[in-house]
């Protein structure tokens, strides 16, 4: 049985992605664009894990984590920080603040899953990947050598979700975030295979 996980961020592409890796598992991701209905959320889903940004508007991390782990239903609740703080000290003061673990931003999409679900019980862990993703993913080829592989697409989820499937294939890949910049990689050092959005602003 995998897990109803609760994703506070503000910020849409970040949100899109880790609730699309977390179903992509086989999780239930439960989204919230700030600390407010983040809490709201909380109350009425009791979810079995939080994810949480610190910077977010209404309300904080920190008021969030105070709030979570003040509540009587909500407080044993795992409570995981995802953000962007690198600071010395930072780790520290989340922790403190009542989160049960501190991720840091941007996050590698191939592990973010597995590192979420180190807060959670065994019987609440996905398998794996493979028995949630398409067939024809699975049969793609690992790559045996030095493949490059430019990957061009305005969407920045779009690029993430196309480098954590090709690279731990074995494939190199460069992003560009559109056809201009795509041109200057590709004249400098060409790759084996192009994949394009064909819907792009530049």
């Amino acid at each position: 049985m995998t897990a109803r996980i609760l994703v506070i961020e503000d910020d849409p592409p970040s949100l899109e992605l880790i609730c699309y890796l977390l179903q992509a598992y086989g999780h239930t991701p439960l989204a919230a664009c700030n600390g407010e209905e983040g809490l709201e959320v909380a109350r009425r889903e009791r979810p079995d894990l939080i994810i949480c940004d610190i910077e977010l508007p209404n309300r904080s991390g920190y008021q969030v984590a105070q709030q979570i782990k003040g509540h009587a239903l909500l407080s044993q609740v795992p409570l995981v920080a995802v953000t962007a703080f690198a600071m010395v000290g930072d780790r520290e003061k989340v922790l403190a603040a009542g989160f049960d673990g501190y991720l840091s931003k941007p996050i590698t999409p191939e592990t973010f899953v597995g590192q979420v679900e180190d807060f959670l019980p065994s019987d609440r862990r996905a398998q794996s990947l493979s028995s949630s993703i398409p067939a024809a993913v699975e049969d793609v080829p690992h790559a045996t050598g030095d493949r490059r592989v430019l990957v061009v697409d305005n969407d920045p989820v779009n690029r993430l979700l196309k480098r954590s499937i090709l690279e731990p294939l074995g494939y190199l890949v460069t992003t560009a975030a559109g056809m201009a910049e795509a041109l200057a990689l590709a004249r400098q050092d060409p790759p084996d295979l192009i994949i394009s959005c064909v819907n792009m602003f530049n």
